[in-house]
């Protein structure tokens, strides 16, 4: 059984900066660009996220919740990435489309697997529209198609992901130190030369 995302979900763009002067580093809110995205995953990171504005204006709908998806919508990698509340008041840029789940039948975390699975990503794809710099249309996400398996099943896809992901993380780690290694130990010997 599969469902278009509009049916489960309402959609909304980020925030669009008018001018350099709404960035505020007094601001009582926090800017999420696309650039923050390595310390939006990152727990460690997350003090990174520096630009901020002040919320006087926002819309509420703008302001983030937590579990809210954040689906980049410009350019050609359309990912998505979970925001877990990390910040006491958050707005994400207008790069951003903003999806805030209304049905109880599918988890947060299996929709941002599945909007980054190939399938979901082969849509956008062929969804995506512009001439120099490509858009994902609201529309086009909204009418995304998205499977619902039973909540069980969603379960054990994010524990398998989250598995996955946590193994390919130490691999890249590994390899990394590796290569250190080897690199530390040549230079030596050609020292030693």
């Amino acid at each position: 059984m599969s469902e278009f995302l509009s049916n489960i979900a309402s959609l909304h763009t980020g925030h669009t900066i008018r001018s350099r002067e709404e960035i505020d580093p007094e601001g009582d809110c926090v800017f999420i660009q696309v650039k923050d995205w390595e310390a939006l995953e990152s727990a460690a990171s997350r003090k990174s996220i520096t630009s901020r504005i002040v919320s006087k204006d926002l819309p509420d709908i703008q302001i983030l919740k937590d579990q809210d998806i954040l689906i980049v919508s410009k350019g050609t990698n359309n990912r998505a990435i979970l925001y877990n509340g990390q910040f006491p008041m958050a707005v994400a840029a207008s790069f951003f489309t903003i999806v805030r789940l209304r049905s109880e039948r599918i988890k947060p975390a299996f929709l941002v697997w599945y909007i980054n699975s190939p399938k979901a990503q082969e849509y956008f794809t062929a969804n995506r529209a512009g001439t120099t710099t490509l858009n994902l249309s609201k529309k086009a996400i909204e009418d995304l198609p998205v499977p619902i398996p039973s909540l069980e099943n969603q379960e054990r896809i994010i524990r398998l992901a989250d598995t996955h992901a946590h193994y390919m993380r130490l691999m890249n780690e590994y390899r990394h130190l590796t290569t250190r290694l080897v690199e530390g130990f040549l230079n030596n010997q050609l020292n030693e030369a």
